[in-house]
């Protein structure tokens, strides 16, 4: 256990007080004065020094440490605000100070000072140290939480959030957990079993939403058997069956129909007049083709002018081509020229190259006899490689202008020789003499063929009449099919309602399953939650039995029941079954110093305790922490100190 107790108390210009001094020695004391005469303000005091704040908790930029004047301004802006504490710590002393100041600094070029802000000092046993090891220093005796919880009687069942509050709790009086508190009672082993490793609220929570999902399910199900039960009722007194045969009578109705269209476009008749009518085409072609061969065996003279005509027409036309030819081919011979002189003049040029290299690039000096031999082969074996280069070169255009010379031979040749036949064929023409012939038909030729067409005509006629008729009679077959199939598609929309009503009467049953298996399943839930709100009660008499027989007068309710049965989590102080904050408030300050005292002993800290408004309190429940009393006394206009002897 740390007990940490004042020896000494010094303020200096530290709100009202300009200087005062508690020379507590480590023992009680009472601080007696009128209202607004700065008891508070040593608890304010105490707790600036160690961690910059009032007894409230609020930091220096929402607080006045400084002395006011009436008007509510600083007093005096030069004046150090400072306040020391020596502390006994486990009875070793240590010193504690922290100085505040304001900085005021004249800027060049002005004699008024300007205010720049404040500045604070810390001193550890007399020594100045940096804020960060002053704090640190402060941390080790206690932290700034545990402090306020231990040296206020009213902040742990006031002033903190009552679920902090309710955790502390927890961790002081070593709360099992679920699992552990489950264990203590054989009712509670379903629960634990169906947790697994779970905690409980997320088991809950999992149950919860199964439940919601059954639910649905339960609710849902009656709509939906009533859907399947009304397909059912719209399809039950449907003939099936006899959809079925009398879709089978109107098939083979449909059957027999098709045949006959077949049938009709089948017929011989039509068949035997296409085969006359066919026949009678055979003989006007033929006669056709031999009035032609009789017409053509009276124009031979004329016919073979012509051709000889179309003959000359397309051989100059070749001799034009011909010579195109010639005249690219004479063009590609002067290009050869050019080129195997330019190659001939190449050779002669590299050819009377003479070695000149006998010297250094670099230095201009005579190169060695093995050097310049090397260079000299080196040249030598360059300049052969580019004259072989340059003859490879020369005999491939060689080459080139032989195949061109023989080309343009060759077209030259041919030119001549087709102009020559054009000229006797020229020659051939005016020698022929054209015979006038008038040509004329077999003879009975335009007889015969009238007979034929029209008799081509008359079969003709004879198949459309033919043809007219059939088509009809297939048109009437095929609307007799429309019809059927019309009735069929009625048949098998009735047919393919069977498979609807046997789908809805399975569904219904399984619905019902479903219904039966939601229902079965929400009864084992709400035995489960029944369970949890048995245990939360269950829980409740256990947690806070274990937390209130930690206090000999303070009381926590840590559960409340709520209307629907469940259990909801509070942390509520009470005294005597009356919550906190409708006792007295010298039953308030017993039941903060009750509180103090526990958690003490659990955080294993004894800090100085200030009770403020202590005259309310007749008798103060006892404590082994330092008690400072802070009493309002009408009769002490100026503040009173009475000490007791340190125990």
């Amino acid at each position: 256990m740390t007990e940490i107790k004042i020896k000494r108390l010094s303020l200096e210009n530290f709100k009202c007080h300009e200087s005062l001094t508690l020379d507590l020695m480590g023992g009680n004391a009472s601080v007696y004065g009128d209202n607004a005469t700065g008891k508070t303000s040593i608890y304010d005091a105490l707790t600036w020094l160690l961690f910059g704040k009032d007894s409230l908790g609020n930091g220096e930029k929402n607080i006045e440490i400084k002395p006011l004047d009436a008007s509510g301004e600083v007093r005096d802006h030069l004046a150090v605000t400072a306040v020391e504490a020596v502390l006994l710590v486990n009875g070793e002393e240590i010193s504690l100070r922290r100085t505040y100041k304001e900085i005021w600094s004249t800027r060049r070029g002005s004699s008024e000072p300007v205010y720049d802000g404040n500045t604070s000092e810390y001193y550890v046993d007399g020594v100045p140290c940096k804020k960060n090891a002053f704090q640190n220093r402060v941390g080790e005796l206690v932290s700034e939480e545990t402090f306020r919880m231990l040296t206020s009687v009213s902040y742990f069942a006031k002033d903190i959030p009552w679920q902090e509050r309710r955790a502390v709790l927890f961790d002081v009086a070593g709360v099992q957990d679920d699992t552990q508190i489950l264990a203590t009672d054989a009712r509670f082993e379903p629960l634990v079993e169906g947790m697994g490793k779970l905690t409980l609220d997320g088991y809950k929570k999992k149950l919860l939403s199964e439940k919601k999902g059954f639910v649905g399910t339960k609710t849902e199900v009656p709509a939906r058997i009533s859907e399947c039960q009304k397909t059912i009722d719209d399809t039950r007194n449907l003939d099936f069956a006899g959809a079925r045969a009398e879709m089978d009578v109107l098939n083979r109705q449909k059957e027999q129909l098709t045949q006959q269209i077949i049938a009709i476009e089948h017929n011989g008749a039509a068949d035997q007049k296409r085969l006359e009518i066919r026949e009678v085409q055979l003989q006007i072609d033929t006669l056709n083709s031999e009035n032609n061969a009789f017409r053509k065996s009276q124009t031979v003279g004329s016919l073979c002018a012509a051709d000889i005509r179309r003959d000359i027409s397309g051989m100059q036309s070749t001799v034009a081509h011909k010579k195109t030819l010639l005249e690219a081919a004479e063009k590609s011979l002067s290009n050869c020229d050019r080129l195997i002189a330019d190659l001939r003049n190449k050779w002669v040029q590299i050819n009377g190259e003479v070695f000149t290299g006998g010297n250094c690039p670099t230095c201009g000096q005579a190169l060695p006899a093995d050097k310049l031999q090397r260079s000299m082969d080196a040249f030598e074996r360059n300049k052969a490689s580019r004259l072989r280069e340059v003859e490879q070169s020369a005999n491939a255009q060689i080459e080139v202008k032989a195949q061109t010379e023989d080309r343009c031979t060759e077209l030259r040749e041919g030119i001549t020789s087709l102009e020559a036949q054009i000229q006797q064929w020229h020659a051939d023409l005016a020698n022929m003499e054209t015979l006038q012939v008038e040509v004329k038909d077999m003879e009975g030729y335009a007889e015969h063929m009238r007979a034929l067409r029209d008799t081509h005509t008359t079969l003709s006629q004879e198949l459309a009449d033919m043809m007219l008729n059939s088509a009809g009679a297939k048109e009437k077959l095929r609307q007799q099919i429309e019809e059927i199939n019309i009735q069929l598609k009625q048949h098998m929309t009735v047919i393919g309602k069977e498979s609807v009503l046997e789908y809805a009467q399975k569904r219904i049953e399984s619905l019902r399953e479903d219904a039966r298996n939601a229902a079965a399943a929400l009864d084992a839930i709400d035995q489960m939650l029944f369970l949890m709100d048995e245990y939360s009660r269950y829980k409740t008499r256990f947690v806070e039995e274990s937390i209130n027989n930690l206090f000999r007068i303070a009381r926590f309710r840590l559960f409340r029941e709520q209307a629907n049965g469940g259990v909801e989590d509070r942390c509520d102080v009470v005294l005597d079954g009356v919550p906190y904050i409708n006792v007295n408030n010298g039953a308030r300050i017993n039941v903060g110093i009750d509180i103090i005292n526990t958690l003490s002993s659990a955080y294993g800290v004894r800090v100085p305790l200030f009770v403020d408004n202590a005259e309310s309190v007749t008798r103060l429940e006892e404590s082994q922490a330092q008690i400072i009393r802070l009493v309002v006394s009408e009769q002490d206009k100026n503040l009173r100190m009475e000490y007791e002897a340190m125990q």
